[in-house]
């Protein structure tokens, strides 16, 4: 991540060569689209070939149920990727073979791989005299799979998402030159929160039993393995009816088993804090306990490994009843379920009714389980593209660094995991939609900073890190992926994760690489340290209205009619600041989408899908940001009696351009269009799927209708005139 003086100066040589490439002209001076060819299996090819029938897969399974799919797997997609079948053999290898591949938990196969670790893996490359033998070694079943799958990716494959993976198609076998890899994971549990309360992807799956759904849901858990996880929940609603629905989460949480997977459920505790359609385990603060026992005894008859208990948002209940219900359910669930393991989330909001008293001192209300039962688990939560150390956050907190205070503080009494979020939705970052890869670094310097902190001060790991994942289009399963990898090589910096994605780009890897982090980097700049994030993110009726009742959900952008008050001075310090800030940012991402786009148009196969998904991300940033500063362009006029007209129509041209790049996108969306984009009664609060408010682009037309109003009547437009935004 570039951010010093003289990182930003070689960012600017960067973009200036970028654009000298990009946008050239013919004879005529018509500017054309440039096409720069690229070989995705350039940099596999440019490793040491084989014949097939060089080759020799050996995988001792050892009766594990466990490794039979992975053996299987190995064997597929090695035949898929070098033309031939390869099946892998049950055993330890022959020595007859030119090109070995080893994977074993064997003291020999550890001996000769070098393998020590007390955890993880390691896959070492060696050439005796005998022929190149490759060994994927680990102590365990779990670790080994694992090292399997981190193999095929050492050989060219990636596993981006649950339904959409490049594996390369090769005339015969290619490995790298030399390969010394020895991992250990950072944290225990490593996984996903599928907040289902959400209508997102993953609640259909996870909610609406029919062999298609269960279909998808075999292949998220395998994808969860094929990224070196190991655990994930969802969120259960009360809305889903239990008995229908019971079976299903038992055949999804045993096949998940049978992939050495751990899942958990979500519940919420007090039914006065659920503002969505949560199961509930208590409603009444008299007779709670005879409520609390049926209920967890009913979440319970699913095999789960983990009870999430939720304390909800915005709403507090009085302090010693919160650590009695949490006490009684730890006791309850693990005297009746004694091998499961109850944790609770610590939420955030900085709203004066969330400071409570207590023993005679003032607690942050999600703190309260510091006084809970020492056998439940903290799950710290932060939002959106914050970190626990940088001078920014939201839900009207300053930062985050109070969670980080109570990470630390937590650590050397109780479990502790960190759960941050890979992407927020409601009108902030996917369903806009922009592409937020600032997310990416937030995640990266969580845990590239965190695990450093934590080992420096002694204290023990943590016990796991579970992102909130809220969707996945819109390359937002790159944030999902590229954490999974950081969680085992957390000292790594963000630029190996950037190349390791590129790398499907072969022979253009390196230009897109340094594309996403300049990108990057000028989000940082921009969306981050300049606070823009207001201007390019949307409101919702929700959003506003919370925003009135003093409950910030998301960081405030300066109303329309507000700029429009402003004495002339303070209008021109906004557009120096913002609306002139947004416009140069844009200007400085357009090379970087025109050189990402001219790779793409060089590319062919899976890697132009995952390139063209980049670029449709990149552009509708600069996009959103243009029909923003127009609009504040079009009060300006308004303020200065001038005919605010042309700038309404610019922004209307901007929603015209991202109704283009959403319309493209959406004809490669992963699951059904109707479930993501269509108005429907469902089991969640939101009668729609996630993404619809970005196939209609409301958070655009509802920010010009605003200033219609200011246009026409000179008085903002109430809420209730507005587009809500949630059919």
């Amino acid at each position: 991540m570039i951010s010093t003086k003289l990182g930003r100066v070689k960012r600017t040589l960067f973009v200036a060569l970028l654009t000298a490439l990009v946008f050239a002209c013919d004879t005529t001076g018509t500017q054309v689209l440039q096409v720069v060819p690229c070989d995705p299996n350039a940099l596999i090819t440019a490793g040491d070939a084989f014949e097939a029938s060089d080759v020799g897969i050996f995988f001792e399974q050892n009766g594990d149920a466990i490794l039979a799919p992975v053996a299987s797997d190995v064997s597929s997609y090695l035949g898929a990727m070098w033309n031939g079948a390869f099946p892998a053999t049950d055993a330890a290898p022959s020595g007859s073979n030119k090109l070995t591949i080893w994977i074993s938990t064997s003291q020999a196969a550890r001996t000769q791989a070098g393998f020590s670790a007390a955890d993880g893996y390691a896959i070492v490359r060696q050439d005796p005299p005998s022929g190149t033998v490759i060994l994927v070694v680990a102590n365990d079943s779990i670790n080994l799979q694992f090292g399997a799958y981190a193999l095929l990716e050492e050989l060219g494959a990636r596993f981006f998402h649950p339904k959409d993976e490049v594996v390369p198609a090769l005339d015969h076998p290619f490995v790298p030159h030399a390969i010394a890899i020895t991992r250990a994971p950072a944290f225990k549990t490593r996984g996903l929160q599928l907040h289902t309360l959400h209508p997102i992807e993953f609640f259909h799956l996870f909610n609406e039993p029919s062999d298609a759904h269960f279909a998808d849901a075999k292949k998220f858990v395998d994808w969860l393995v094929k990224t070196g996880q190991n655990y994930f929940q969802w969120v259960e609603l009360a809305t889903v009816d239990f008995a229908s629905w019971k079976p299903y989460a038992q055949s999804i949480v045993d096949y998940a088993h049978s992939r050495g997977v751990r899942v958990g459920a979500c519940v919420q505790v007090w039914g006065g804090a659920a503002l969505q359609n949560n199961y509930v385990l208590v409603t009444s603060t008299t007779s709670w306990q005879q409520q609390m026992d049926p209920q967890l005894d009913q979440i319970m008859s699913v095999n789960w490994d983990v009870l999430e208990l939720a304390l909800g948002e915005f709403v507090s209940a009085d302090p010693q009843m919160v650590i009695d219900w949490l006490n009684h359910a730890v006791d309850h669930v693990l005297t009746a379920y004694p091998n499961v393991e109850v944790n609770v989330q610590n939420h955030v909001g900085n709203y004066a009714n969330l400071y409570v008293q207590y023993q005679g001192q003032t607690v942050y209300y999600y703190h309260l389980p510091q006084y809970a039962d020492a056998r439940l688990g903290q799950t710290v939560h932060t939002l959106s593209l914050f970190d626990l150390y940088r001078d920014w956050a939201t839900y009207k907190h300053p930062d985050f660094h109070f969670q980080h205070d109570y990470i630390i503080q937590e650590l050397p009494s109780r479990r502790v995991s960190y759960f941050p979020e890979s992407a927020y939705w409601i009108s902030a970052d996917i369903d806009v939609p922009i592409f937020l890869p600032e997310t990416i670094y937030a995640r990266w310097n969580d845990i590239h900073t965190l695990t450093a902190e934590v080992q420096s001060l002694g204290l023990p790991p943590l016990e796991g890190h579970m992102t909130f994942n809220t969707g996945q289009e819109w390359n937002y399963w790159l944030t999902d992926y590229l954490s999974a990898k950081m969680m085992w090589e957390p000292a790594q910096p963000l630029s190996y994760f950037f190349d390791h994605y590129a790398n499907v780009y072969g022979s253009c890897a390196s230009d897109m690489s340094s594309a996403l982090s300049s990108y990057t980097d000028l989000q940082t700049q921009y969306i981050f340290d300049e606070r823009l994030f207001a201007y390019v993110q949307g409101e919702n009726g929700t959003v506003d209205e919370g925003y009135l009742l003093g409950y910030e959900t998301h960081p405030q952008r300066v109303a329309f009619e507000d700029v429009l008050a402003m004495s002339a001075s303070d209008r021109a310090s906004f557009d120096e600041n913002v609306v002139s800030e947004l416009e140069a940012m844009a200007n400085a991402m357009d090379p970087l989408d025109a050189a990402v786009a001219a790779r793409c148009r060089g590319l062919s196969g899976q890697s132009q899908a995952f390139c063209d998904e980049l670029y449709d991300g990149m552009d509708i940033v600069a996009v959103r940001a243009r029909h923003t500063a127009s609009l504040y362009r079009a009060i300006f006029d308004l303020a200065n009696g001038n005919d605010p007209s042309q700038h309404q129509k610019d922004a209307a041209s901007y929603t015209t351009l991202a109704g283009q790049i959403v319309s493209r996108r959406e004809q490669h969306y992963r699951y059904s269009l109707d479930d993501l984009t269509g108005v429907y009664a469902n089991a969640t609060s939101y009668g729609f799927g996630y993404l619809e408010p970005a196939h209609t682009l409301c958070y655009y037309t509802r920010q010009e209708i605003q200033v219609q109003s200011l246009v026409e009547d000179g008085t903002p437009a109430a809420i209730s005139a507005l587009p809500s935004c949630a059919p």
